[in-house]
């Protein structure tokens, strides 16, 4: 920032710290609207955090509490001349919202300025995302919406309603077209982020898609990015699941496969799915600007992120906190959007070793994943079915926030043609 442009209002920064020693009630509502780190001015930044480290702790905070906590700082005398220049506390939330609006304004700057400081090095249409990402971030509120308790229950009463007016299975949310996934879940439901994890090669994917698949024919908008396939790809496993055509022999151009395919496309012209793709964007503001974009312009109710351990970040930092980082910061673009969000990851190479199902703990090597979710779905195989065809595939709800959890009758795969399936009948092998 320039001295002729410095982006900020001094008056409204000390009339907040004087507010603050004048009348120490005012700062909740403060707080509210306005953090530290929204202060241009470091001392006055300073001050305001000392304040509500007194205010946390439940002591006073007034000239003399206040003047010691800051003295190390080198800031009372600063303090005691604002506390005579602002006598009071009155209008202090429009102050705060004063600064707030500076905040933000230095935040779309700021974004601006790195996109100028990287553009020579970064391919553009990262380039762009990455802005659009930073400039989504700065537009946000420094502290959420606050409601007091007769919205609660409005809002209370208005999910019970929903579900009241649904089927009787109780299928809330986007559904998956798999019975038995829906119920455990209650569909794909809003704000939630859901992991479904497996080892490579047993079908994560492929479930994935299917359930993208399904929700687009009935006619609900959704999106994936996928950081591991191209489209060609991915549009055959689409192709090969809707039409119960084969997916190597379509991908070959085999006519039998292609036959299946024509067939399949009459009964459900896929082009007309509201289905969205991104295969080519791997950064984690790149992502979220995409899926951001696809809520904005085609009203998504899901997103699949596959997978997550392709994701990058910036800053040269540890798995653990990389996919912790994703983690946490794709909960938080489900709720801002009001969507749910699939994640696919991949579990520890220790399962394979030691012959058994996984466990959340299985997570752990991946960063907070197993913190930040709100359902885990877990797929696996015995190792004993991996050449059959199709194969036995034990589903596992090992998370669920408002449902129930544990290892449910197993779904069958035919990876041919990339299809989940609930068998006929279970027998009582099917039951272990």
């Amino acid at each position: 920032m320039t001295d002729r442009h410095p982006l900020w209002d001094q008056t409204a920064e000390r009339s907040i710290v004087g507010a603050v020693v004048a009348d120490d009630r005012c700062i909740a509502d403060v707080a509210a609207i306005v953090q530290p780190e929204d202060f241009r001015y470091a001392p006055h930044r300073e001050i305001f955090a000392y304040a509500l480290k007194l205010h946390a702790r439940g002591e006073p905070v007034d000239l003399v509490t206040l003047g010691n906590a800051v003295r190390q700082a080198g800031h009372t005398r600063l303090l005691g001349e604002i506390a005579i220049d602002v006598p009071g506390a009155a209008n202090v939330e429009a102050y705060a919202r004063v600064v707030a609006d500076w905040s933000r304004r230095r935040a779309v700057v700021s974004a601006c300025q790195k996109a100028i400081d990287t553009a020579g090095r970064t391919e553009s249409g990262e380039l762009a995302a990455d802005l659009a990402s930073r400039l989504e971030a700065a537009s946000e509120r420094t502290i959420g919406e606050s409601l007091n308790w007769h919205g609660v229950i409005t809002r209370m009463v208005e999910e019970v309603e929903q579900a009241a007016n649904v089927d009787d299975d109780g299928v809330t949310g986007v559904r998956t077209g798999i019975p038995m996934i829906d119920g455990a879940l209650g569909g794909l439901c809003r704000q939630r982020l859901i992991v479904l994890a497996a080892r490579p090669s047993i079908g994560k994917t492929a479930l994935a898609n299917q359930i993208a698949v399904n929700a687009a024919r009935d006619g609900v908008p959704g999106g994936i990015c996928s950081l591991e396939m191209g489209e060609a790809e991915l549009g055959a496993r689409a192709m090969a699941y809707h039409c119960r055509a084969n997916f190597t022999r379509l991908l070959r151009g085999r006519g039998d496969a292609l036959d299946a395919m024509v067939r399949g496309m009459r009964q459900g012209d896929p082009k007309t799915w509201p289905l969205h793709l991104d295969t080519s964007t791997y950064s984690l503001a790149g992502i979220e600007a995409r899926i951001t974009s696809w809520k904005r312009n085609h009203d998504i109710r899901f997103a699949i992120v596959d997978h997550i351990g392709l994701i990058e970040v910036e800053g040269n930092v540890s798995t653990y906190d990389r996919v912790s980082l994703v983690s946490r910061r794709l909960k938080k673009l489900a709720k801002r959007l009001d969507i749910a969000i699939i994640a696919v990851a991949q579990l520890n190479r220790a399962l394979e070793k030691e012959r058994r199902k996984p466990t959340l703990a299985d997570l752990r090597d991946s960063g907070n994943i197993e913190q930040d979710i709100d359902v885990g779905v877990f797929l696996h195989v015995d190792p004993d079915d991996l050449e059959q065809q199709p194969t036995r595939v034990h589903i596992g709800v090992l998370k669920n926030r408002t449902g129930r959890r544990g290892w449910a009758k197993p779904l069958m795969f035919d990876g041919a043609c990339q299809r989940f399936f609930e068998p006929t009948h279970y027998d009582d092998e099917d039951l272990r």
